[in-house]
């Protein structure tokens, strides 16, 4: 017999074992800061009538749309068709700025069929220290991020690439530590190995990045105290729905003022452990700390170009 019938019981807590249990009880289960999703994307997309248009063109140090800096926008004329990308730089609105990427490892890189959001992440890129590359599976996230640093390895603007393993598993699959080898060869084996085998064609061509010392993997679980202060280092946090607050804060903390960052991930359907959810999620949380600084930029993708297959599966 309930006492009263009507009333709806709602469980708060930060606590992720008591929320687990409360669940069993009531499907109303929130957090003392409850965790609301997050629509920032990087962008907005602004339709436009011609008078509107006139205007803003003519006064282009005006942030009429309350842009953060480094935001950009997507001008959208009455047939809803893009005509214009712009970034809000925090004085004005500039057109962007960004070319192809090639290396000898990679190849060309662009944006795929002329993906827009593509053709905003590869200008943030190219002008920010810091990117946040967000989206789902087949959206281009690695292409991109890989396809720039060995651009920018390639031509000497960087001297090497430190990519911080996550060695999160995916759900149901083995752990860091099941596999056999050393440190490295462990790393090859597991799903950052083989993203990088993927990409750059074979193994070898990744053991041999990784034995000039252009390439080094490194666990997030080793990462303190480590400092790229003097390396001139492209660094890349692959996975990185899969971080919570603690890490992200302390692999962000190794970054010296010689290096730049790309953090990839999808902190809405690819976080592979509840202790990396909601309010707790690094991604999250370093988007809303970092987002409007002069270093930062962040682009959502959100075309799968991987394969119809992919694109269907999204929606499981």
């Amino acid at each position: 017999m309930q006492l009263y019938p009507e009333e709806q019981i709602i469980f708060i807590t930060n606590d992720l074992a008591l929320k687990s249990i409360a669940r069993i009880y009531t499907t109303n289960v929130q957090s003392l800061e409850e965790d609301k999703p997050d629509d920032y994307t990087g962008y907005k997309e602004i339709t436009m009538s011609d008078d509107c248009m006139s205007d803003f063109y003519t006064n282009p140090n005006e942030n009429e749309w309350n842009l953060q800096t480094g935001e950009y926008i997507l001008v959208k004329n009455t047939n809803s068709e893009i005509v214009d990308r712009l970034c809000w730089n925090g004085e004005y609105y500039r057109h962007l700025d960004y070319k192809s990427f090639s290396s000898r490892w990679f190849g060309e890189v662009k944006p795929i069929k002329g993906d827009v959001y593509q053709q905003l992440a590869c200008d943030s890129l190219m002008n920010n220290r810091i990117t946040m590359l967000k989206g789902p599976a087949g959206t281009g996230k690695t292409y991109l991020a890989l396809g720039f640093l060995l651009h920018m390895l390639d031509r000497g603007n960087i001297d090497k690439i430190i990519i911080f393993c996550n060695t999160v598993a995916t759900k149901n699959s083995a752990k860091l530590g099941f596999y056999p080898g050393s440190r490295d060869e462990k790393l090859l084996d597991s799903q950052i190995g083989n993203l990088l085998i993927s990409k750059l064609g074979d193994r070898i061509a990744v053991e041999e990045l990784m034995e000039r010392e252009k390439l080094i993997l490194l666990p997030m679980s080793d990462i303190r105290g480590y400092d790229t202060t003097g390396m001139n280092a492209g660094i890349y946090i692959s996975e990185a729905q899969n971080l919570d607050i603690t890490l992200m804060k302390l692999a962000l903390q190794r970054i010296g003022e010689d290096s730049i960052c790309i953090i990839d991930g999808d902190a809405h359907t690819q976080v592979d452990d509840v202790h990396f959810a909601g309010a707790n999620n690094g991604m999250r949380r370093a988007s809303k700390v970092f987002r409007g600084s002069d270093v930062y930029g962040e682009v959502e993708l959100k075309t799968i170009h991987r394969s119809k297959i992919a694109e269907i599966a999204q929606k499981l």
